[in-house]
């Protein structure tokens, strides 16, 4: 039902085929615990909504992530950095190539300062990591993977590589896609699927000083 659903989030769309030696802008990655077929959807799904190029990525091998001391969640910050290596020899990679890496594992920071987290993203290494840990539906008690599990994973999908590849900004908006932020499944379900650019405040103007010379040497007094 998963794939199915992010079949039809993305159908009609064809991966654009790189030249040789063309720079891929964006790669959608699984890890080694995540399905290639899904991570694929996700990638043709991302192409088609934001209008970009979007490549998917073999499954990586297995990685060794430490775990947080006293539960089973896994230390995000080292997950980045050993996927990032492991995926250094991507074809078409680039130093703008933003990565996106796929993984059912649950993930928190390794402060351990939040209670979980959706994803993770690393302005330096230009990568981050979105977890379906938290995005199953639950039937009699059982996880689930429903279309509605396929509609969440799009839509933190989207706001990773809007926030670190196109430059958009998080909003205060709660039905903005990029509403910030995120403190439930509950907050992702409600937010939208589009993210509405923000314009610019316009810069304040600077005071007048007394006396101040105009243009031709005349004055203006306030």
């Amino acid at each position: 039902m998963l794939l199915t659903g992010l079949a039809l989030l993305g159908s009609g769309v064809a991966f654009a085929v790189e030249p040789r030696g063309d720079i891929v802008p964006v790669y959608v990655v699984p890890l080694d615990d995540f399905p290639e077929d899904y991570s694929a959807n996700v990638a043709r799904a991302l192409a088609s909504q934001l209008g970009i190029r979007v490549r998917a990525g073999l499954r990586l091998p297995p990685l060794h992530i430490p775990v947080l001391p006293e539960t089973d969640q896994y230390a995000s910050e080292a997950l980045l950095e050993r996927a990032v290596r492991a995926s250094a020899r991507l074809p078409g990679l680039g130093p703008e190539t933003y990565r996106l890496f796929l993984t059912t594992r649950d993930i928190n920071s390794q402060t351990g300062q939040f209670r979980f987290q959706f994803s993770t993203h690393s302005p330096n290494l230009n990568c981050s990591v979105l977890s379906m840990a938290r995005l199953v539906e639950l039937e009699d008690g059982k996880p689930r993977l429903t279309v509605r599990t396929g509609e969440r994973t799009i839509k933190l999908a989207k706001r990773a590589v809007g926030e670190l590849h196109l430059g958009w900004r998080r909003s205060a908006d709660p039905e903005d896609l990029m509403y910030a932020p995120l403190m439930s499944v509950e907050d992702l379900d409600r937010i939208g699927n589009e993210h509405r650019e923000q314009a610019e405040p316009a810069a304040p103007l600077p005071p007048v000083p007394r006396d101040r010379p105009r243009e031709g040497g005349a004055t203006i007094s306030v």
